[in-house]
């Protein structure tokens, strides 16, 4: 059997749909679920459909897989490992696939396993019901291109990373940063433009000032200048604090960044940066500061 599948929820059932559509062959799961009384229904409806074999421990799944995909929870992803590791051989790739963060996954290659036996961190980047098989995957860790080299002719979108386990995980926990605070400043920011009845005008400017531009070019435009500008940007946004907080809207994203360009200022990175500082694109501009905060 080609494929085990630790934790038959959701996610393993879509990737199990998308990949016998690709005529991908036998498969197995174990789910501890899968006896419960009302769960457990439903996790039986979705092998039987796909003829998926339920096994009845742990031990015996991972003795009957090549590669083995964890899907439960991150809370739960290193007691699994940890418990699945015993059970494999030379030539198997343990494949984690939980939401979890990178140090997460350092700790499950650090824990004790046959010689020969590979794992990988699988970041997946997008959500599993809408994609199935084929949701993006960046990938690390020893048993990255194993699993590549699989599955990607079964149309699984899959990236290997020159990045030991972990690296995988951190690309998908730092998208985060922007992708979950990004909509926080959106809340601060529009609450306050909703009350002075200007909302749309604001997104309208935003517009004029971000549609169009590739991150790459947004990232050159930003990092490099606000080292430079920190000082004068906090001022401004302290009178942004202050104008929210007359409007009685919570200020936390704002006050963030006071603080963090109020760090920034206190070293002269104008200097720092050299000259032309400000014209530095973003990858020499993180260098400096990584090397001189």
């Amino acid at each position: 059997m080609k494929l085990v599948f630790i934790g038959f929820g959701e996610a393993a059932y879509n990737i199990a749909v998308g990949l016998k559509s690709e005529g991908f062959g036998e498969m197995g799961a174990f789910d501890v679920c899968a006896k419960d009384p009302i769960r457990g229904k439903l996790i039986l409806e979705r092998a039987k459909e796909l003829g998926v074999v339920l096994f009845d421990d742990l031990s015996e799944a991972c003795q009957n897989g090549e590669f083995i995909f964890s899907l439960t929870s991150a809370k739960d992803a290193v007691a699994v490992a940890k418990d699945a590791f015993q059970y494999l051989k030379k030539g198997q790739v343990y494949i984690d696939m939980n939401s979890a963060a990178p140090t997460v996954e350092e700790q499950i290659e650090r824990l004790p396993r046959a010689e020969g036996v590979l794992f990988c961190d699988a970041g997946v980047m997008g959500t599993v019901p809408g994609n199935r098989h084929k949701v993006p995957m960046f990938l690390s860790g020893d048993g990255a291109t194993a699993f590549a080299e699989k599955f990607a002719s079964f149309g699984m979108n899959l990236t290997v990373l020159e990045a030991p386990a972990g690296g995988a995980s951190a690309i998908k926990m730092f998208k985060s940063v922007v992708m979950k605070g990004l909509p926080q400043l959106m809340f601060e920011s529009f609450e306050g433009a909703q009350k002075y009845g200007v909302l749309d005008i604001l997104v309208e400017s935003l517009r004029g000032s971000l549609e169009g531009k590739s991150i790459q070019k947004l990232a050159d435009t930003f990092i490099a200048r606000t080292l430079i500008h920190a000082a004068r940007r906090s001022a401004e946004m302290k009178d942004v604090v202050n104008t929210l907080e007359t409007l009685n809207v919570d200020a936390s994203m704002s006050k963030a960044t006071v603080a963090k360009l109020d760090q920034m200022a206190g070293q002269d990175w104008m200097n720092l940066l050299g000259e032309g500082g400000s014209k530095l694109g973003y990858q020499d501009a993180m260098k400096k500061y990584m090397n001189l905060k």
